[in-house]
């Protein structure tokens, strides 16, 4: 046999080189610019879902709208009844304080369970025609937040009567309801993942709901409270955004700067932890409805 030559080797990248690796950040940007696009051009496609939920969600009903306005006066008035008798003060500074905190808890509870439904509720139209995935949450956010401006000024006016004026830190209330919407938002596209993948996240979300809104200083005063419960107050991450609203509207002062920045560190991080969950499972969800 002829001696066979050996061939020396060569390094397997000289004829398959490596392709470049593409920059995280480059391409988490030109996802977030291609869906802020996208959601600018199915800009009337997210009014129209609005117009139709807060249409169906009153339909036959005698005094319509108006609901929207009686819900959230009874409530008050409810609760003012029964839990004014443990705390300090007349019952009207109570209802003050009571409308402070109840008002933009009905937004943030509103988006949660309302966000966490907002894939599996619209699976038929889903699978039938192409639409952004995130529109449907966010068609939830202004459906609530709708909902929040016009329940807002209508219990404002109920409750000027019982004494809070209109004062200057009240051009920060968009900011605060801003705010505490992009929190929502950002808890609401995990729920909705979770919820498409497990759907008995709808029954999870109702519970830790209520036991959230016990553990949240909006029936009882946090300046009434013990410094060391005061201090544990600041591992609820809801509670910024509450006293924001309960300094403004309460109280009639500028809110804390720390509060501020606090509530908008919370409401960053969940919108782009939330944001990144959805995105990661954008495909995998028509999968499973």
């Amino acid at each position: 046999m002829k001696n066979v030559r050996s061939v020396p080797s060569i390094p397997h990248a000289e004829y398959f080189p490596q392709p470049p690796r593409a920059n995280p950040l480059a391409r988490g940007l030109s996802i977030l610019v291609n869906d802020a696009r996208e959601l600018l051009n199915f800009w009337p496609v997210l009014q129209n879902m609005v117009v139709l939920d807060l249409r169906i969600r009153y339909h036959r009903s005698v005094l319509g709208f108006l609901w929207t306005l009686i819900n959230p006066i009874l409530m008050m008035c409810t609760l003012t009844a029964v839990f004014s008798q443990f705390q300090p003060g007349s019952w009207k500074q109570y209802a003050i304080f009571l409308f402070a905190g109840q008002v933009p808890w009905g937004l943030f509870a509103g988006i949660l369970n309302e966000c966490s439904q907002s894939i599996i509720g619209n699976e038929g139209l889903i699978r039938k025609i192409y639409l952004p995935k995130l529109i449907f949450p966010l068609a939830r956010v202004f459906t609530n937040l709708t909902t929040c401006v016009f329940s807002l000024v209508a219990l404002y006016l109920v409750v000027w009567l019982l004494g809070p004026q209109f004062t200057p830190a009240m051009i920060l209330l968009p900011v605060a309801i801003a705010l505490f919407a992009i929190f929502g938002l950002g808890l609401g596209l995990i729920l909705a993942v979770m919820n498409t993948f497990f759907r008995d996240t709808t029954h999870v979300v109702g519970v830790v709901l209520q036991a959230w809104y016990f553990a949240t200083p909006i029936l009882y005063d946090v300046r009434n409270m013990s410094p060391r419960a005061q201090a544990l107050c600041w591992y609820n991450p809801a509670f910024p955004f509450i006293r924001i609203f309960q300094q403004i509207i309460r109280d009639g002062q500028w809110p804390d700067l720390t509060l501020f920045l606090a509530a908008a560190g919370i409401a960053t991080v969940s919108l782009g932890i939330g944001y990144v969950t959805f995105k990661h499972n954008e495909d995998k969800l028509v999968f499973r409805l």
